[in-house]
């Protein structure tokens, strides 16, 4: 799939929003992902952003290619992304 893609996820603190633009590099596809997730600053809400490269893998799922480095609440969008892409 060679469209942007647009997925939204409910939390607790409310709605996550991740934009997945592919990227084409040799005969690897890939994403480019940028992440709103919902903050709260001073009362007011904030989005935070996170940017990160979301590969595929041989079993059909996908992965941040980050590693360690990733936030908890950002690594468990993991799961749910890969559901949401098989969905499409």
């Amino acid at each position: 799939m060679e469209e942007a893609i647009e997925l939204a996820f409910e939390s607790p603190g409310g709605i996550i929003d991740c934009r997945l633009e592919p990227v084409r590099d040799d005969d690897e596809l890939y994403y480019s992902v940028t992440i709103l997730y919902p903050a709260m600053v001073n009362g007011y809400n904030r989005s935070e952003i996170y940017c990160h490269t979301l590969r595929g893998d041989r079993a059909g799922g996908y992965f941040f290619e980050d590693g360690d480095d990733m936030l908890p609440k950002v690594r468990a969008l993991e799961g749910l992304i890969t559901k949401a892409m098989a969905a499409l």
